[in-house]
């Protein structure tokens, strides 16, 4: 404690001659007295957080530099309090101040369980408005302290809380997967609805890495479960995501079973999503006039953010049947449509790989090399954002079979882009 303290001391007499300022000047400014500074600074005595914070507002020592060393120093539990609920609200970055709060907090406690649960139910509250990495900070103090003094409840639901926030992180894709399986060991220390809302977040990450023997399992939990059926939008995006992982796994029986039963839960008109599906199952089935016709209806009436799925369905469909005519005759809309968009969560940006992708698989059928080159480049970039480095690598491989069946050495701008794509992470 001496130490802290000395620090403290040097800390407020430093920025009090900075400030050019006196003993009395401060004590003036803070309604203090002019002895109580002078043994403040000699190290005698610690302020009290009040006259702590008017000390620091006027000499202007920063909130983390002043509160570091004041928290070491703080033997009350309630001050300590004080001064998380005052951490979290500001809008400086305070995240790395948290650990050290938190566990004082929880350390000063006479009732443990109690004071973790109180931490959490802050951090969780939709009252106060906490920056996300603050947050982040406050459940992973959680879970360690949780995990160090077996407090099993808050261990699961403040990872439960973490992987909801680090699953945004599209660069992480595959990391933070495995982080939210691993909260499946303590699924019984969750609530219903955190269980349900945990196995429909899996779902959807499954979805986007494309596991989707994954998506199945998850999905038919969801529908399986009796506290899911008070939660009709859950159950049917999970009827989708069922209806499309089945028609991935070329299971196109099932893929139609669900399809229908999606329609039956589903209270609205056919929506963009069933036209698509009905459009590729034709397809599927042979029926390539029906589904050419239907695509282009689907294309010419969907939503807006719906334009990026059903391009890139589309162009896939008329590269297979070899119309490549028709590809460049819609392209150039297509273009413009999707680079209007604002393509922001892993499933969109998925969308936005394999447009380019398709677009060089285009360019490379009409031996326009360096358009496909470009657009297999970009689409190796985008699949490096969402961490799919299988299908980065696919292009990266179809990008450099290129060069070589062309016989063009690869130029400097081109392994400039390569390095980016590979030094993303």
């Amino acid at each position: 404690m001496k130490v802290s303290l000395f620090s403290l001391a040097d800390m407020i007499r430093h920025y009090r001659l900075k400030n050019n300022l006196t003993q009395h000047d401060v004590a003036i400014k803070t309604n203090m007295t002019t002895g109580a500074i002078s043994k403040i600074e000699n190290g005698k005595t610690k302020p009290e957080f009040q006259n702590m914070r008017a000390i620091a507002s006027v000499l202007e020592i920063p909130y983390n530099k002043y509160i570091k060393i004041y928290i070491d120093l703080e033997k009350n539990s309630d001050t300590i309090c004080d001064i998380f609920n005052e951490c979290i609200t500001l809008h400086d970055d305070t995240s790395t101040l948290i650990p050290k709060i938190v566990t004082k907090y929880l350390e000063l406690s006479s009732d443990t369980y109690d004071a973790v649960e109180q931490i959490y139910n802050v951090a969780t509250s939709m009252n106060i408005q906490i920056p996300s990495a603050t947050k982040l900070s406050i459940y992973k103090t959680i879970i360690d302290y949780s995990r160090s003094h077996g407090i099993m409840l808050f261990l699961a639901r403040a990872l439960y809380q973490e992987y909801l926030i680090e699953r945004n992180d599209s660069s992480k894709l595959k990391e933070t997967y495995q982080a939210g399986r691993y909260i499946l060991k303590y699924i019984e220390k969750l609530s219903p609805e955190e269980f349900i809302s945990l196995i429909y977040a899996l779902a959807v990450h499954a979805y986007a890495l494309q596991k989707y023997e994954d998506v199945i399992h998850f999905c038919k939990l969801i529908i399986n479960n009796e506290y899911a059926i008070d939660i009709s939008d859950k159950r049917i995006f999970a009827l989708g995501m069922l209806r499309d992982s089945y028609y991935y796994c070329d299971n196109i029986k099932l893929a139609e079973e669900y399809f229908h039963q999606l329609k039956k839960h589903s209270s609205t008109d056919e929506s963009d999503g069933d036209k698509l599906f009905i459009a590729v199952i034709n397809y599927k089935k042979g029926n390539v006039d029906l589904a050419k016709k239907q695509f282009k209806e689907c294309l010419n009436e969907c939503a807006e953010d719906f334009v990026p799925y059903v391009t890139n369905e589309y162009i896939s469909f008329l590269l297979q049947i070899g119309e490549i005519s028709k590809v460049e005759e819609i392209l150039p809309e297509l273009e413009h449509k999707i680079n209007d968009l604002t393509l922001s969560n892993p499933l969109e940006k998925r969308e936005l790989a394999w447009f380019y992708k398709l677009k060089g698989d285009y360019y490379s059928r009409i031996n326009d090399v360096n358009k496909a080159l470009n657009n297999y480049i970009d689409s190796a970039f985008e699949y490096s954002q969402i961490d799919d480095i299988n299908n980065e690598r696919n292009c990266l491989k179809l990008m450099y079979d290129l060069y070589r069946n062309n016989k063009i050495m690869v130029d400097a701008k081109t392994t400039e882009k390569v390095k980016k794509v590979k030094g993303r992470k």
